[in-house]
């Protein structure tokens, strides 16, 4: 898929705390994370079950995915994030082309810069008008 289509993702309408910050946390992540680490570091200490939480960003961004006119079919999550077991354990990893993708959009970049207490606050988002891709 190309980072076009997938910028468009990530540009079409208001990104919200749990997709920009399970987007940061994978841009900032070069090897796999492991779902159990991924769901307890997604959220902190604002959910009592991380695996819920984990479950419904995951989904929320899934949806996103597929109502993209741009992408063909129901991709989801694999769209943007590779899976892989290991040791019996569920890992995922940013795709290059997502990397690039986000590369591309420089609010969402600037956003990644704020510390990560303050984008687990509630109303933590961003406004589709402030999503604008560069056009390189």
């Amino acid at each position: 898929m190309s980072p076009i289509a997938l910028t468009t993702v990530l540009c079409r309408t208001d990104l919200r705390r749990g997709q920009i910050t399970l987007l940061k946390l994978f841009y900032e992540r070069d090897e796999p994370i492991g779902r159990e680490e991924l769901a307890k570091t997604l959220r902190g200490d604002i959910h009592e079950d991380h695996e819920q939480s984990l479950s419904g960003v995951l989904g929320a961004f899934g949806k996103r995915i597929n109502a993209t006119d741009e992408i063909d079919g129901n991709p989801g999550t694999g769209l943007f994030l590779k899976k892989e077991r290991i040791n019996d354990e569920l890992h995922y990893q940013l795709r290059p082309e997502a990397r690039e993708a986000i590369e591309s959009v420089p609010a969402l970049l600037q956003k990644f810069d704020e510390p990560w207490i303050e984008l687990l606050e509630s109303g933590t988002n961003i406004e589709a008008v402030e999503l604008i891709p560069d056009s390189e």
